[in-house]
């Protein structure tokens, strides 16, 4: 770890508030994307999300332990955060999933590729528990038996939601593009 982490480190830890600054500018984006890569791009939903997650780190920094660096130790706790986000979402979901559905706009297409800002944007188009699954899984990498633990969810359901957000994709980057890519 270096000086200037540490430096950071403890002046979050008294509350200085230039440090919890320095800490928002230099962490702030990476939360940002993990939370909307999590609840959606730009929802009001993700901005709040984002803004606990922040609040919640620069509260409980003193918990860090220099086992790892502090950006994986950030990383982790945004992801548990917005998995905790998740399930509270679903304690309190009690209408059909039609209602979070967002519509998001129509992102250019200058040619018959994706950028990745138009990737990320045909994936927050899955469900809330199919881009939950499937950060989980593909994109950051946990196994199917990991998922399961985080979310709570029996081992079926998660192959079945990793499974249908795959070939949800698929049909929307065919219908995107007009014809078939090899993706997943």
């Amino acid at each position: 770890m270096t000086d200037k982490e540490k430096d950071l480190i403890n002046g979050c830890k008294r509350g200085i508030p230039a440090y919890q600054e320095q800490f928002y500018h230099e962490y702030g984006p990476m939360i940002k994307g993990i939370c909307y890569r999590y609840t959606g791009y730009e929802t009001e939903d993700s901005k709040d999300l984002f803004h606990d997650v922040v609040v919640h780190i620069l509260t409980h920094i003193g918990n860090y332990k220099e086992v790892s660096s502090l950006t994986s130790w950030v990383y982790r706790t945004t992801v548990n955060k917005c998995i905790d986000h998740y399930r509270a979402m679903q304690l309190r979901k009690t209408a059909s999933t039609d209602e979070y559905e967002i519509d998001y706009p129509e992102p250019s297409r200058p040619n018959d590729t994706l950028s990745m800002e138009q990737l990320v944007t045909l994936i927050n188009q899955l469900s809330p528990n199919q881009r939950m699954v499937f950060n989980l899984h593909v994109v950051d990498g946990y196994s199917q038996e990991e998922v399961t633990k985080m979310l709570g969810l029996t081992q079926s359901n998660v192959r079945t939601l990793i499974s249908r957000s795959k070939e949800s994709l698929r049909k929307k980057i065919k219908d995107y593009l007009g014809k078939e890519i090899e993706i997943l």
